[in-house]
C-alpha cells in the first residue's frame, strides 16, 4: 500500500545509524524531511548513512540517549521522534515535554503507548547494513549454505520464524508515522508467512544451489542459538493490528528475501564472522548544524 507523502517536518531518528534506522533515515529524506540522526556508534556505522550523507537536511550527531540534556536539546529542534536506540526515559520525558509525537522501539518502551506514544516491536528483519553479530536465523543459515558449511539447526528444527526485509519494515513505520490512529497503541512489525527452522534451512540450501549438509544439534533451553526467531515475551508476534489500522502488507515474500540475502552472501567475501567488525570508510565532517 502506497503511503501518503506527508508535508515537510523535521524527524529524529535515534539509532538512526544503525540497520533500520539508517533506511528509514533515507526513506524520509526522500519524503522531503530534515532528519537529524542520534548515534552513539556503538553499533551503528556512518558507513550506513553514505547515501544520504551529502544531503543538507540529514543532521548526524553522536551522542547518547541517556543524556538528558542532549535529548531535550535535539527533541526540541524536532516535530517527531523515532526511538530506536536501548533506553526510553530521557527520549520519552523530552518528547512528552515538548508535545513531540514519539514512535518508539526500544525494549522498554512499552509503557510509553500510555502517554499516547505508538509503541513497535520488530521481528526478524532481514536486509543490507544489518551488523553479523544482529544477523538473523535466516542470514545465518544462508551465508553457511553460500560458503558450503554445514547448516546447524538446534532442536527438531519446528520453531517457527516469520522474516522481514527491511524496506518493508521502513514502509510500516512510514504507515504509522502517517496514521494518527497510531497514538497510543502498541503494532508488531512482522512477516506474514510462518516458516519452520528446518525447513528454512532446507529452502536456503536449495535456493542457494549449495551441497552443504543439515545438521540437528541439542537445543538448550538456557543459552539460546545466536539469530533466534523474534517472539514477544508472552506470545508470537503478529501484524494484524498493524494491517487492519493501515492496510500495510510487506511487498516482499520469503523467497524474494532468501534470493537477496543469498546474492548478498556472494558478494560479502570473506564473510565477516559474529564478533568481528570489518573496518569501514566513513563519511567525514557532517555534525548538527
Amino acid at each position: 500500500m502506497g503511503v501518503p507523502m506527508p508535508a515537510p517536518a523535521t524527524y529524529l531518528v535515534t539509532g538512526g545509524a544503525g540497520f533500520i534506522g539508517s533506511h528509514l533515515a533515507d526513506a524520509l529524506l526522500g519524503q522531503g524531511h530534515t532528519v537529524l540522526v542520534l548515534d552513539d556508534l556503538s553499533t551503528g556505522a556512518r558507513a550506513n548513512l553514505a547515501a544520504a550523507w551529502s544531503d543538507p537536511r540529514l543532521r548526524f550527531v553522536r551522542g547518547s540517549v541517556l543524556d538528558e540534556r542532549l535529548a531535550d536539546e535535539l527533541v526540541a529542534r524536532c516535530d517527531t521522534v523515532v526511538h530506536l536506540a536501548p533506553g526510553t526515559g530521557a527520549i520519552g520525558a523530552a518528547a512528552l515535554r515538548h508535545g513531540a509525537r514519539l514512535l518508539t522501539a526500544a525494549a522498554d518502551g512499552r509503557g510509553e503507548a500510555a502517554s499516547g506514544a505508538t509503541v513497535v516491536r520488530h521481528g526478524d528483519t532481514v536486509g543490507p547494513r544489518q551488523s553479523p553479530v544482529h544477523a538473523t536465523q535466516l542470514t545465518r543459515l544462508v551465508r553457511r549454505a553460500v560458503a558450503g558449511e554445514p547448516l546447524a539447526v538446534h532442536g527438531d528444527g519446528t520453531r517457527a520464524c516469520r522474516f522481514l526485509d527491511v524496506a518493508d519494515a521502513v514502509g510500516a513505520l512510514l504507515a504509522l508515522l502517517a496514521h494518527p490512529g497510531a497514538a497510543g497503541a502498541e503494532f508488531d512489525v512482522v512477516g506474514d508467512e510462518e516458516i519452520a527452522v528446518l525447513d528454512l534451512a532446507e529452502r536456503a540450501v536449495a535456493r542457494s544451489g549449495s551441497a552443504s549438509p543439515v545438521r540437528h544439534f541439542p537445543y538448550v533451553v538456557d543459552r539460546v542459538p545466536h539469530g533466534s526467531c523474534a517472539r514477544a515475551a508472552d506470545r508470537p508476534l503478529d501484524a494484524s493490528r498493524l494491517r487492519e489500522l493501515t492496510g500495510w502488507r510487506p511487498a516482499r515474500g520469503l523467497d524474494d528475501i532468501l534470493d537477496a540475502a543469498i546474492a548478498r552472501a556472494r558478494d560479502e567475501a570473506p564473510v565477516v564472522l559474529p564478533g568481528l567488525r570489518a573496518p569501514a570508510a566513513s563519511p567525514a565532517g557532517q555534525h548538527l548544524g
